[in-house]
């Protein structure tokens, strides 16, 4: 590791080095040295001069030791026999000269230190670097090329095998003849004792090297751990060793806990400790190996090769369970990646079905469901971000049954998990959260993310212990994604419908607004249908502009808080407010937030209480403005281009209604005065009759239309009716009422008779008159009142109750059309009937809008009121009869006017 890091990773220089020489202020020709001198180091020959020194140093450490294990036994083996071939092994063969190099120069160098000669050192260098390069040629063919993995049993063999036997054998076989030949000896011992030497060196320390390069990441998590294993092992070693115990009994247990807490790098670091406790104990004499009765040498060979044994057995051991450890953590992932997989169908198949909803709160609604029933939580919530980017919205029903205390997770700035899973996009979970109300419980808060920005947050509470597990985490990771597209859709959707209902209501109020008469009709219309869809405005106030241009009216105010008659009288055009200052500019008025709105108008503090954002749109009528339409939200609103073009578009339509109220009231009145001035309060006072008259208009009181009668007493003991029906309402039916009603009374005075008249009141109405046309009925009383001359024009037949035989007759008329032809037509349109009138007789003439009924025949309407004629009782007043026909037969709702006469002699 270390070599490789000194080889290959040199640090940076700049800029971080340049901005360090600059904070010292060097003088300019020491950082120019040190910038040349960095980029050295990070060129081909400084790494390999780096590489060089390093090897050459841990050598010259290892070649030191193992002169001294020679005299004290201070050394076990011969260490840079594991540094070499570590270092071979995790090199590139390209820089294995390198390598070689270091070892040659060193081992000269130590062993001219130690007074060998020059042949002998040469030597040894030679043996030194066959033994690294042959080991790490064999362990390399032997893995195809590549870096042996020491954490299977197949690489293990392959590094034991090459570098451990075969390298050092033939080092040793080389070294041991050096040996013999320069000071003599027994060369199988020579050999035995190189090859030991050098191959526990290897297995202890180039397998330490090696496995440190895999395994790091363990040992460095337990590194207290496995200092305290390796001071123990060197403690009880040397007691084991000091008092002659079995070695063993103390060593295998610390031996086979590193191998199952510590793997099989902290079994070869325990073996390395016990090694060096090992040789050094038995060269110094102690232990059950030093009294065998060897030679030292020989006994201490014998060591090596247990500690060898020891090692190997270990290192199995922490392979076995390691491979085992292995095997259930898979077992382990497969089963939590089966149960995560499941969470994720569960979720996918959620998401298929919410692919469908159609409003965010059902949205919602379903997935705290799901969530609440699969992970038994106590609340589950879900809140979006209102359009102010600031305030929580909540979606679902947990949202209200949740303690108060949750209330304060409704702002973005809260430190509560949910508005802190949505700033950081991350999720929270909190394995303890107390909650005032709630007790004391987890809480997890997933933000509910899209590809432009946070939409809000999924939060569960449970109450008592509870941690939540990977699948569970899994399974709201996917409930959140699955939630956040949902939600996503199910807004677009809204968004639609919303533009679509605009549409239906604009179409709907044009077509209402077109039928209001009053402005107080227009200020119901627009509180009904504009404030649900303009985006559920909270309140709504309709005010005009006053006939002097001095005060603006209010038409109508709702929706507002604690409303009282008076709260809000008509304000002067000069005050500073929004809805005057919309109506006095024609520009809209758009307040976003409480903090703009008293910015804006620091003197009216007051109406801010009734809500948070405002929008005031004027009225135009052409160029001018002639009042205000103002909408009020209790929340901060984003006022989007489709809200503000729905807005001025009714704007338009309340404008032109208004304008239309306003010329339809003048009307009204002056039909009411012209209708006031021909219908008597009274009915008539005709010597030798009883008459009685009813009347009643179509809806309200505020609709004039054309019906009338008329009796007159004339000349010669004769008398005038008529009843009569101008089509349509307003001033227009009332001017041609007039018209006709006077034009009739003249004739009759003048003396014709019925048919006549109703031939000259065709031409009155074909050139005095502007409405469509009129039907008329009109009878005389002859001389003496016992006979009736009559005529119809278009008009329901005359009615007459016989006193003696109490039987109706429907009066005979022919088909004759309604007072409406050219008026250079000469030939008389109008035939007339007599029929006698006798003391006691009830005649009854009425309007169409007694016998009128949606979907019936006239002949049905016709046949009910002479039935109930027939059952009048006499001597009751016949305006009673008359009000009791219009109250009885008349059809709910009253479709038209109703005018009826009744005429009976003395």
């Amino acid at each position: 590791m270390v070599t490789r890091a000194a080889t290959e990773g040199l640090p940076e220089l700049e800029p971080p080095g340049q901005r360090l020489l600059a904070a010292i202020r060097l003088p300019y020709g020491d950082v120019a040295f040190l910038a040349s001198l960095g980029r050295w180091a990070r060129s081909a020959a400084g790494r390999a001069i780096g590489l060089f020194a390093v090897i050459a140093a841990a050598y010259v450490v290892g070649a030191e030791l193992s002169w001294h294990h020679f005299s004290s036994g201070l050394a076990f083996g011969y260490p840079p026999s594991g540094v070499d071939v570590a270092a071979l092994l995790l090199l590139a063969w390209r820089r294995w000269p390198v390598v070689i190099a270091a070892i040659v120069v060193s081992e000269v160098s130590v062993d001219l230190q130690h007074h060998l000669t020059l042949a002998v050192a040469l030597a040894a260098a030679l043996a030194n670097a066959v033994e690294p390069v042959t080991g790490a040629s064999f362990v390399r063919w032997f893995s195809g090329g590549r870096r042996p993995d020491l954490t299977t049993r197949a690489g293990l063999g392959r590094f034991l095998l090459g570098a451990a036997i075969l390298g050092p054998m033939v080092a040793g076989l080389i070294g041991a003849t050096v040996s013999w030949a320069s000071q003599g000896g027994w060369w199988p011992g020579l050999v035995l004792q190189w090859w030991a030497g050098d191959g526990i060196a290897v297995l202890v320390i180039g397998g330490t090297v090696l496995l440190w390069a895999q395994r790091r990441a363990l040992v460095s998590a337990r590194w207290p751990e496995l200092v305290l294993v390796v001071l123990a092992t060197a403690g009880l070693s040397v007691v084991a060793f000091r008092f002659s115990e079995p070695s063993s009994l103390l060593f295998l247990p610390i031996l086979a806990w590193a191998a199952f807490r510590l793997g099989d790098l902290g079994v070869v670091l325990t073996g390395a400790a016990f090694a060096a406790v090992a040789n050094y104990m038995t060269a110094a004499g102690y232990g059950e190996f030093a009294q065998m009765g060897l030679p030292r040498p020989a006994s201490v060979a014998v060591t090596q090769v247990y500690i060898a044994m020891v090692v190997l057995v270990g290192w199995v051991l922490a392979q076995e369970i390691a491979g085992r450890t292995s095997a259930v953590q898979d077992r382990d992932s497969a089963r939590l990646e089966r149960a995560m997989a499941e969470a994720r169908q569960e979720a996918a198949e959620l998401g298929a079905v919410l692919a469908d909803a159609t409003t965010v709160c059902s949205v919602a609604n379903q997935v705290s469901g799901a969530v609440r029933a699969r992970l038994d939580a106590a609340y589950v919530v879900i809140r979006v971000l209102a359009a102010d980017g600031h305030r929580f919205e909540p979606l679902t029903a947990d949202d209200d049954a949740q303690p108060a205390a949750m209330s304060a997770e409704r702002t973005i700035d809260s430190d509560a998990p949910g508005p802190s899973a949505v700033r950081n996009r991350t999720p929270v979970y909190l394995a303890e959260r107390t909650i005032p109300g709630a007790g004391t419980g987890p809480v997890a808060a997933l933000p509910l993310l899209t590809e432009v920005g946070a939409l809000g947050y999924l939060g569960v509470w449970w109450t008592g212990p509870r941690a939540a597990t990977a699948v569970e985490r899994e399974y709201l990771r996917s409930m959140a994604e699955v939630t956040s597209r949902a939600l996503e859709r199910a807004r677009l959707r809204e968004a639609e419908r919303r533009e679509y209902a605009r549409v239906e209501t604009l179409a709907e109020l044009t077509r209402l607004l077109a039928a209001a008469l009053t402005p107080e009709e227009i200020g119901e219309l627009a509180v009904d249908r504009v404030r649900t869809a303009v985006g559920g405005a909270d309140a709504l106030c309709l005010g005009v502009i006053s006939q002097d241009g001095r005060r603006l009216v209010w038409i109508t105010r709702a929706g507002y808080a604690g409303e009282v008659p008076g709260q809000f009288p008509d304000l002067p055009m000069d005050v500073p407010a929004p809805s005057v200052e919309a109506a006095r500019t024609g520009r809209p008025v758009i307040i976003r937030t409480p903090a703009e709105y008293e910015q804006r108008y620091p003197d009216t503090p007051a109406v801010v209480a009734n809500g948070s954002s405002w929008l005031k749109w004027p009225l135009w009528v052409g160029t001018t403005p002639v009042g205000v339409i103002g909408l009020v939200w209790r929340h901060p609103q984003e006022f989007e281009p489709g809200r503000l073009a729905f807005v001025a578009a009714v704007a338009d339509l309340v404008a032109q209604a208004l304008v239309r109220a306003r010329v339809y009231a003048d009307e009204h009145a002056l039909a009411a005065v012209l209708q006031r001035a021909v219908m008597p309060t009274t009915a008539a006072v005709i010597p030798g009759l009883e008459i009685g008259t009813s009347y009643r208009q179509a809806g309200t009181a505020k609709q004039i239309g054309g019906d009338w009668y008329d009796a007159l007493a004339l000349p010669g003991e004769r008398a005038y009716l008529a009843v009569g029906d101008v089509v349509g309402h307003g001033l227009t039916a009332a001017e041609d009422m007039t018209q006709l009603r006077n034009a009739g009374r003249t004739l009759a005075i003048a003396g014709f008779q019925p048919a006549s008249i109703l031939d000259e009141l065709a031409r009155v109405a074909d050139w005095a008159t502007t409405g469509k046309f009129a039907t008329v009925a009109a009878a005389i009383i002859e001389p003496g009142m016992s006979l009736v001359t009559y005529a119809t024009a278009g008009h329901p037949p005359v009615l007459i109750r016989r006193a003696k035989t109490g039987a109706v007759e429907i009066l005979p008329s022919a088909e004759e059309p309604p007072l409406c032809f050219p008026a250079d037509q000469d030939v008389s349109q109008y035939t007339q009937g007599k029929t006698s009138f006798d003391a006691g007789d009830i005649m009854l003439i009425y309007t169409d809008g007694l016998i009128e009924r949606r979907d019936e025949d006239l002949a049905e309407g016709i046949a009910r009121v002479a039935e109930r004629l027939g059952a009048w009782q006499p001597g009751t007043p016949l305006g009673r009869l008359c009000d009791e026909l219009i109250a009885s037969l008349v059809a709910e709702p009253q479709l038209d006017d109703v005018c009826v006469l009744a005429v009976s002699r003395d």
